[in-house]
């Protein structure tokens, strides 16, 4: 049983945002919020299992304080807190006794029991109290040992768990990490094992034992290249581009649908596993492409690059994406497709964790999010990227909220649009809204929109040619984002008080 004061411990108010390139928070948190939040969370943590239902169906404890903090970020009232936990508790099972405890002995022996879900939690608890959150992730998911043991009968892959079942075990660490509450890392780190229990390791394939030692040869590669360019000798490019990858996996035959098996479905409660079809069938490929995707962890100013290339990637592909296959969306305006969603939001963490991460684990990290948000493109139905045709036929102002903006002030400025800043009402009816994946979805592209929305089209013409495959590429700019966010609540407006509006049934028809 945790004391009051292990629990204030573990669960501290919101840190704000360290550095201008983490993610910021909007006017509106004040102490009662920060208050409010946390209690929020402390009951979370105490009361509930990680997940939804008797099948541990998604960990929706973790729904909760994602919830939570978004809304928190996004500069909630206090007293909607209490709103969204009410929510919440009826999405979520009673935390449960476990059969045993678990410890340093025995730490991988029980990976994938959901019996063992409480007695993992206090272990990562009390390491996480001893050790600090960052110690314990280098020992426990990015160490080679937690990774690769060929004596182990149960595989450990604990980077590929912490990257499973749509990222939720990352999303759920990088919140921890981003607002410095070390309750969440442990949480975390210990969804990344109970979820195995009803999911495979997913993207078993996309991690190898030379990819630990690899980073160290990409750096010296990095290294030497540097030194090339500034001798003035001829050089390679230094590495490819994530829009070169998707290119080539464009065009690429072996990645279809048809190739791979895909066909539609009806389950949408409990969709085909087509993700691990993709790590079965194509994970050679998969490292073959992102080979020369090069991180040098020792370069922040790199790092920061390689962080924004994986947001336009997972930003393009929703976006693109479902404009590409919206007639099968539930509007038939665009196609918000829940898994794709994800990559989205999961890419919002990426600088949070970096900044407590080695410079080897922040390598290692990066290229593995970047083979997996690859493999959950493809499992899609990979998706075409149309960018032409979804700037020619998106608004780069959007306001589906028209209706409850009506102009009245006769001294306001003569604008085509109620709404002068089309961020501020997608920000609030995010807020409103009781579905907590819309308003981590607006928050990730209202920070892409603050960190990348300056870039200009022709920002990207450079590689057009070389990424023939995506239409348009040339035209990409910081609209894209905001492009994005207005689509998504278009299709919240077209569903009315539904309290559900992802489409689930992939791209494949």
């Amino acid at each position: 049983m945790l004391s009051a004061n292990e629990l204030d411990i573990l669960f501290p108010l919101p840190s704000s945002p360290p550095a201008p390139h983490l993610p910021q928070h909007f006017p509106g948190v004040t102490h009662e919020s920060k208050v409010a939040v946390t209690e929020a969370l402390k009951s979370n943590h105490i009361q509930r299992h990680a997940f939804v239902n008797e099948r541990q169906f998604h960990n929706s404890d973790s729904h909760a304080s994602h919830h939570l903090l978004a809304i928190f970020a996004l500069g909630g009232p206090a007293p909607i807190f209490d709103a969204i936990f009410d929510v919440q508790l009826t999405r979520t099972l009673p935390a449960i006794t476990s059969p045993g405890q678990i410890t340093s002995q025995n730490f991988y022996k029980h990976l994938g029991e959901p019996t063992y879900y409480n007695a993992y939690l206090s272990f990562f608890r009390e390491a996480v109290l001893q050790k600090g959150g960052s110690a314990v992730m280098e020992e426990y998911i990015f160490a080679p040992s937690a990774n690769f043991d060929n004596s182990a009968k149960t595989p450990r892959r604990m980077l590929s768990r912490m990257l499973a079942v749509l990222f939720h075990p990352m999303i759920h660490a990088g919140n921890g990490l981003e607002f410095g509450i070390p309750g969440l890392i442990a949480e975390g780190k210990h969804d990344c094992l109970a979820q195995a229990a009803v999911h495979p390791i997913e993207g078993s394939g996309l991690l190898v034992e030379s990819d630990f030692s690899s980073v160290i040869g990409a750096t010296n590669r990095l290294s030497s290249l540097r030194l090339d360019i500034a001798s003035g000798e001829e050089t390679q490019q230094a590495g490819v581009h994530v829009f070169e990858i998707l290119a080539r996996v464009l065009k690429d035959d072996r990645f279809s649908p048809a190739a791979l098996g895909f066909k539609p479905y009806d389950d949408l409660i409990f969709p085909p596993p087509y993700e691990a079809q993709v790590d079965a069938l194509r994970s050679k490929e998969i490292l073959e492409y992102t080979d020369t995707w090069l991180v040098d962890g020792n370069d922040s100013e790199q790092v920061q690059l390689k962080i924004e290339e994986l947001c336009w990637l997972n930003a393009v592909t929703y976006a693109a994406g479902g404009w590409s296959g919206r007639k099968n969306g539930t509007n038939g305006k665009f196609n918000a497709d829940f898994f794709l969603m994800h990559s989205v939001t999961s890419s919002l963490f990426l600088p949070s964790f970096v900044a407590h991460l080695s410079p080897t684990s922040t390598a290692v990290l990066l290229r593995a999010y970047l083979r997996m948000s690859l493999v959950w493109w493809v499992a899609r139905g990979r998706p075409a990227l149309p960018i032409r045709d979804f700037y020619a036929s998106t608004s780069a102002t959007p306001n589906p909220y028209a209706a409850q903006l009506a102009k009245t002030d006769k001294t306001a400025l003569p604008l085509a649009t109620p709404a002068a800043n089309a961020w501020l009402p997608l920000i609030q009816g995010a807020i409103m809204h009781t579905d907590e994946h819309f308003c981590k979805l607006q928050r990730a592209l209202a920070h892409f929109a603050s960190r990348y929305g300056h870039r200009p089209a022709g920002h990207f013409a450079g590689m057009a040619d070389a990424c023939a495959a995506i239409d348009g590429l040339e035209l990409l700019d910081g609209t894209l984002f905001l492009r994005a966010a207005g689509l998504t609540a278009e299709q919240i407006v077209d569903k009315g008080e539904a309290p559900f509006f992802w489409d689930l049934h992939g791209f494949f028809a």
